[in-house]
């Protein structure tokens, strides 16, 4: 009997064909992909997993990594072989002073349409959050918190997660959240996620080929497919036409 709570399903079967909407896969400009040659192995990674479109998110940090729509689309373009994927690219923006300036000046690079990938820090929140996930909805934008089972100081407490999410904010799940890839306590805030029914879209975050190799080979419960699969669904339908 408990056997049928034990039971697995390989992620892959699930995820594959998805597009993925959070990656660092353009080189040299963040902490992901260093060179041209990296940057294709990964591409080719995720079209060996049924991956057929890429939106490159890397990062955009004030003091850390400077990014620039100039210098995100100068990496792209350094891409000549990308494996068969459709690629395209964003960023991920964290919720600092570099970012309300893009904001105000209209600079920010959607994923698609008027939603912008958006992190915090993994320390503290913002000072101002709330304030700043109401003004991005006043300048026409639409919120989508990256990887929000990683902040810590959210654990065990949904309160500040209704919030935003009553606020508009979208949720993006990192896949190998659901592994303990970032450890337990991360692992177990994204079940916790998962089951309040938080998630609406998922990625990979990937960094790394090895990264997309752990999602090739990791199983989940299958109590958690059908949600896993919505989730996979929203992801889909948000590109579809793009």
């Amino acid at each position: 009997m408990f056997g049928i709570f034990n039971k697995k399903k390989s992620f892959l079967e699930v995820w594959s064909g998805t597009p993925e909407m959070h990656c660092h896969v353009l080189p040299g400009i963040d902490d992901g992909a260093k060179t041209i040659a990296k940057s294709e192995e990964l591409l080719k990674k995720y079209k060996s997993l049924g991956c057929d479109k890429v939106i490159a998110t890397p990062h955009t940090m004030g003091g850390i990594y400077d990014n620039t729509p100039t210098t995100i689309f100068k990496a792209f373009e350094s891409i000549k072989d990308t494996q068969g994927i459709d690629l395209s690219y964003s960023s991920e923006y964290m919720l600092d002073e570099v970012f309300t300036t893009y904001l105000e000046t209209k600079e920010l690079i959607p994923l698609v349409d008027n939603f912008v990938l958006v992190e915090m820090s993994f320390f503290q929140p913002p000072e101002n959050l709330f304030e700043q996930i109401f003004k991005i909805g006043s300048q026409g934008y639409t919120p989508i918190l990256a990887h929000p089972e990683r902040y810590a100081y959210y654990h065990n407490n949904l309160k500040n997660y209704n919030k935003l999410k009553k606020m508009g904010c979208y949720f993006q799940l990192n896949a190998l959240s659901l592994t303990n890839h970032y450890g337990k306590s991360i692992n177990k805030q994204a079940l916790l996620l998962l089951e309040a029914g938080m998630y609406d879209f998922i990625g990979t975050d990937a960094h790394r080929f090895e990264h997309l190799e752990k999602i090739s080979t990791f199983e989940i419960s299958t109590k958690y497919k059908d949600v896993i699969n919505r989730i996979c669904h929203n992801t889909k339908s948000l590109f579809e036409n793009n």
